[in-house]
């Protein structure tokens, strides 16, 4: 029959309590808006109208029928009539003359809690007892409810005009999917509780790639280098290459004076190394000082302004587009990542803790706070030592000036000189020593005392060999390698010298420096300059978005609170009596109407879902606003949408079910069958279609009743509605159900047919063994809906000229005859 609904709506009046909106146009019209807001939905066809009412008041309400059918809005009228016949006989239903085909049809209801019984059915009738009266319409909840759904609303119509004077009474085998009331609560917090707290595996860091994790400072950008921002003609590198050039030529010099040149050089060389360390010192400090100056003009701690701008352009500094880095592309990327986590169903916390630490990651630092860095790195002390050198010295390290002084007095000694050559020896390291130091005084006591220790042992060791006896030919040799060996310690005590100056001038020192200052002035362009607008309006938009996703989550957690608190009581009270209200209630069960459904997994991973999706439906309307503007984030009402939205839920549980996808949810494809989601056993669905589980249908009279209907079995008409979403599990279930594993409708669609339109359902080649089918939008209803037609004489229309002021009819009518079926009797 029909597939999917759209927007169709089904209006429901009760003509009992709203009589007066009905007779009043614009109330009338605002009652229709009414309908439209309680099923969330801004536009949609209004043109169906059921309408509620009592037997005895049908003429007396002819004016808002009239009213009804004239409204250019409504197309088609179901009345439902419920109550005895008026009358002492009560054996004729007096109809307004509005309520004819094509326009408008009728349900008479004239006992809610029916009977047992199937046309062609004699006697044996089945007497049920519901507790309530037999005009109380609350025990009609559940066929309102399922009039309600547009698709069986039109098919009832429709075969209720191929009935005479389109009246009948109805017969309902119904099966309500529906979860019981404390099992969905508790599946509902536990799918809000999933959303909602804090899990143990919290996900926080960046996934590889993409422009946050540049903006994070994970990664650098892959399109630009650093020559891009900082070129060669730039202030602060031309100031950088003058502080290396200065270094270079300073050790150069130093370099060539720690030879025998420099040794034996007068001192203008050494006071030529001495201006070159200060032309290093005061490069340096330039170098320094620029870098501060840019730091402090240009700080970037909440992106780059005018004046900071200007000034990295005088000072050189290019800062080119960052693909990807503007605000309109990081808060989609921001978007991007957090709609990911929505539809992976991450929970919300895990969400807020990730854009928070992206928030911190990127906020910029600001350049500025660098500055006590500069100084670290080059201290003015530093500064102060390059501009004012010391003299080289001597020190404590003599291992190689000492091990050839050694070598010197011990060859002199033994040789031919005897003690005058030690003395000799000790005279050349005495003038080595002075030409290192500068003067005698400045020759440190210790370097003296070690000096001359060595050359006193090796002085003595060279007495004792030439005591003993050297031969004459090795004389000559012994004073060459005597007076060789003093002058390598006096080389020896030189370079040590100047090595040790090196560093007391601070030339090692300031190589390193000028380094590191080139490093920090490298990280403050890509970090500090070149990102500074984007890292802070980055930062701005995650904690903006971090607040809107905190404020949908605290208002979860209150409303899974108030959910648990509500909920408490049924769990923890006493089993319910399964005759929970006149029509079975939730969970309870009378013999035309039967709720079934279980909580599982299915239905708790699909309402986590659903929530995931709320929340998304919460974000949607913000995005760009907060995007755009972060600073709006604290004024946005995103926690009365949320609100909003729950209630919706909430609503959209209680009427409709757990199997359609909410109103602000996402239409997925993976979305549950009613089966699957409640644990609907598809079997009983078929043992209800099928001809021997028809006969269970509740008639929706008294027995005396019975009378008014033609009671032969070919007159009656019926039809079965089973959901959409459970076609083709419905027609598999028929198939194991026949033993054939060949479903009805498993074969060849006609050219042209849609998927899912019903042919199948329309043309089953076996009609004897299955109803005609109506496929359903709504998930909540399965079962059969039968029609039976009253006897001829049973209905008369009334104008509105043959009824009085108290709607009875000025002539009473004669006793209608009574149509039976074959081999009846009564």
């Amino acid at each position: 029959m029909n597939g999917p609904a759209d927007d169709r709506l089904v209006v429901c009046i009760d003509l009992r309590h709203e009589l007066a909106e009905v007779m009043d146009p614009v109330s009338l019209d605002e009652r229709f808006r009414e309908a439209m807001r309680d099923a969330h939905v801004r536009s949609a066809d209004v043109s169906r109208v059921l309408v509620i009412d009592t037997v005895g008041s049908l003429l007396e309400h002819h004016a808002a029928y009239e009213r009804l059918c004239s409204n250019a809005l409504v197309s088609t009228l179901l009345c439902l009539a419920v109550g005895p016949l008026p009358g002492p006989d009560g054996r004729v239903l007096d109809l307004p003359s509005q309520l004819r085909p094509p326009m408008a049809a009728t349900l008479w209801v004239g006992d809610v809690r029916g009977i047992g019984w199937r046309p062609g059915q004699g006697r044996s009738l089945s007497l049920t007892d519901a507790d309530i009266a037999a005009d109380d319409i609350t025990g009609l909840e559940p066929l309102i409810d399922l009039l309600k759904v547009a698709e069986v609303f039109d098919e009832t119509v429709s075969t209720l005009g191929e009935l005479p004077s389109a009246v009948a009474s109805p017969a309902l085998r119904l099966l309500v999917h529906e979860v019981p009331e404390e099992d969905l609560m508790r599946t509902e917090l536990q799918a809000m509780n999933e959303c909602v707290s804090l899990p143990d595996d919290l996900r926080t860091g960046s996934a590889p790639g993409g422009v946050l994790d540049v903006l994070a400072g994970y990664t650098s950008p892959d399109e630009l280098a650093l020559e891009d921002c900082l070129p060669e003609n730039s202030l602060l590198r031309q100031a950088h290459w003058r502080c290396m050039e200065r270094l270079g030529e300073a050790n150069d010099r130093l370099n060539r004076l720690a030879g025998w040149r420099g040794l034996v050089a007068p001192a203008a060389p050494l006071a030529a190394l001495g201006e070159s360390v200060r032309g290093v010192g005061h490069a340096l400090a330039d170098y320094r000082d620029a870098i501060e100056q840019t730091f402090e003009w240009a700080d970037g701690r909440a992106g780059l302004d005018a004046d900071g701008r200007d000034h990295l352009t005088h000072m050189g500094i290019q800062l080119p587009h960052v693909p990807g880095t503007r605000p309109e592309e990081v808060g989609a990327e921001l978007r991007e990542r957090v709609s990911v986590r929505l539809q992976r169903r991450r929970p919300l916390p895990e969400i807020v803790s990730w854009l928070r630490d992206f928030a911190e990651r990127s906020v910029p630092a600001g350049s500025a706070a660098q500055l006590d860095r500069l100084r670290l790195i080059c201290p003015d002390t530093l500064l102060d030592t390059l501009v004012d050198p010391p003299p080289p010295s001597l020190d404590g390290r003599l291992v190689r000036a000492g091990t050839w002084s050694a070598v010197a007095a011990l060859t002199a000694a033994a040789s031919p000189l005897g003690i005058w050559g030690a003395l000799l020896t000790l005279v050349l390291l005495a003038a080595g020593a002075i030409r290192t130091a500068g003067s005698p005084a400045e020759v440190p006591r210790v370097t003296v005392g070690a000096l001359l220790g060595i050359w006193l042992t090796g002085s003595a060791a060279g007495l004792a060999l030439h005591a003993v006896g050297i031969p004459v030919w090795a004389g000559v040799p012994l004073l060459a390698l005597a007076f060789l060996a003093a002058a390598l310690a006096v080389g020896a005590l030189w370079a040590t010298a100047l090595s040790r100056w090196r560093v007391d001038s601070g030339l090692a020192e300031a190589a390193e420096a000028g380094e590191r200052l080139g490093e920090v002035l490298d990280r403050g362009v890509l970090r500090h300059w070149l990102l500074a607008d984007a890292r802070a309006g980055a930062s701005d938009q995650a904690k903006a978005l971090a607040h809107l996703v905190q404020a949908v989550c605290t208002t979860l957690m209150e409303f899974a609170g108030q959910l648990g608190r509500r909920a408490r009581p049924t769990w923890d009270g006493p089993p319910r009596n399964s005759r929970t209200g006149p029509a079975g209630g939730r969970g309870g069960r009378t013999q035309a109407v039967e709720y079934v459904g279980q909580a599982g997994l299915a239905l708790q991973t699909t309402l986590a879902g659903d929530m995931a999706d709320l929340v998304a439906e919460v974000l949607a309307p913000y995005w760009e606003v907060v995007l755009r503007d972060p600073s709006s984030a604290a004024g946005l009402p995103v926690v009365a949408r949320t609100d909003e939205l729950m209630r919706v839920f909430q609503q959209h549980l209680a009427q409709v079910g757990t199997t359609p996808t909410p109103p602000f949810a996402s239409a997925s494809s993976g979305r549950p069958d009613p089966a699957t989601l409640v644990g609907v056993d598809l079997r009983r669905i078929v043992d209800v279609l099928r001809p021997d589980g028809r006969d269970d249908a509740l008639q929706l009279c008294s027995p005396d009743q019975l009378r008014m209907l033609d009671r032969a079995p070919a007159s009656a008409r019926g039809f079965g509605f089973v959901p959409h979403a459970m076609q083709g599990a419905f027609w598999k279930a028929v198939a194991d159900a026949s033993g054939s594993g060949r479903a009805p409708g498993d074969r060849p669609r006609p050219e042209g047919t849609p998927p899912g339109d019903g042919w199948a359902a329309d043309r089953s080649p076996d009609q004897a063994a299955l109803p005609e089918i109506v496929w359903t939008t709504s998930g909540r209803f399965a079962g059969l809906l039968r029609l039976v037609p009253l006897s001829i004489g049973a209905v008369r229309t009334v104008w509105p000229e043959e009824a009085d002021m108290t709607g009875s009819p000025r002539q009473a009518p004669s006793p209608p005859s009574a149509s039976h079926a074959p081999g009846e009797t009564g």
